[in-house]
């Protein structure tokens, strides 16, 4: 009798039992000890995606730790609604660590069901879950955390939270933060006042254009550059003027942040500075040549000219693509002076 050699093909049954073992065991590897196995398990649930979920939020009540934090993490990046739920439960865990994890990962689902736990997790014990919280807030962006936001800020005691609270105020683009932000430019710790800087960029206030001229001399070379991009977005009148001494700033990403906005702007008064830079400054070069090209005035093409001669092969590319732009600003110039003369 001829052995039957047709193929084994597993029932759906089979096959939806293989998935949900492959779930258990991938859940199962979250306890492993090295770091490597449990990242790569949290990795391939997240593949599985929603078909994982269900498994996934009953690890959340797992007597390993390393199993909630990952199942918090692994629900925070499949996205999924049915995760909202059990995250929100964790915001209560007995570790610190899982907390912080499942408030950071609610911000990042823009969960709005989470807004009021999270507002009740500004108030936890540690300020890396108080950090999470004040995040979390500012990524789901309503308006309703913005009173207890502000509440957080007036805690100067949580000196290790308050950024995160900084932070999410900016993002919510709220007025009544105005005032508030401008006061913690003031503040001893430069993680609060960089981004208090970065807050009132954000919002774009009018009332922030003073505090933060004050600001691009902040001892702190990352407020001063915040403080410079920030000055920019809330519209100050006479914005090249201020910005222009930060050309000669003892930090090279302050002077090249500044020639790029400058370059921006495309104010003519810049253009000397820039070229001063462009001669003398080989860590901004490259910026103070492409910012030229953007400004667009002739003034500046016999200086390209003159450095293209000594500049390295990069530093050209940036010489060249400037000295077209000008020269192509001045045809369409002369061009529409003929069309009106016509």
């Amino acid at each position: 009798m001829a052995a039957d050699t047709r193929e084994y093909t597993p029932s759906d049954q089979e096959n939806e039992d293989s998935i949900e073992q492959e779930i258990a065991d991938l859940i199962l590897s979250l306890k492993d000890p090295s770091i490597t196995v449990r990242w790569e398990a949290i990795g391939t649930l997240v593949d599985i995606g929603a078909r994982a979920v269900p498994q996934i939020c009953t690890a959340l009540k797992d007597k390993n730790k390393f199993v909630r934090w990952g199942a918090a993490e692994a629900l925070g990046r499949i996205g999924d609604p049915g995760g909202v739920d059990p995250l929100i439960a964790a915001l209560k865990d007995r570790d610190k660590d899982v907390r912080w994890k499942a408030a950071i990962s609610l911000g990042g689902m823009q969960a709005k069901e989470a807004v009021c736990p999270l507002i009740q997790t500004l108030h936890d014990d540690d300020p890396d879950v108080r950090w999470g919280a004040a995040t979390a807030l500012g990524e789901i962006g309503d308006p309703r955390a913005v009173e207890y936001l502000l509440d957080a800020l007036k805690d100067r005691r949580d000196r290790d939270g308050r950024d995160g609270v900084v932070f999410a105020l900016g993002e919510l683009h709220d007025p009544r933060a105005v005032e508030p932000l401008i006061g913690a430019l003031e503040d001893r710790n430069y993680e609060i006042r960089f981004e208090a800087a970065k807050a009132l960029g954000k919002i774009g206030d009018k009332r922030a254009e003073r505090p933060l001229i004050n600001h691009i001399k902040d001892e702190n070379w990352e407020v001063r550059l915040v403080a410079a991009e920030a000055l920019v977005r809330v519209g100050g009148r006479d914005t090249t003027r201020v910005l222009l001494p930060l050309l000669t700033d003892d930090a090279p990403d302050v002077r090249r942040t500044v020639i790029e906005i400058l370059g921006e702007i495309g104010d003519p008064a810049a253009i000397d500075p820039l070229i001063a830079v462009l001669r003398h400054d080989e860590n901004c070069r490259y910026e103070a040549a492409e910012a030229l090209g953007k400004v667009g005035d002739l003034r500046a093409s016999e200086a390209l000219q003159q450095i293209y001669e000594f500049c390295d092969p990069y530093v050209r590319v940036a010489v060249l693509n400037s000295m077209s732009a000008i020269l192509l600003k001045m045809k369409n110039k002369s061009d529409a002076g003929q069309v009106r003369e016509q």
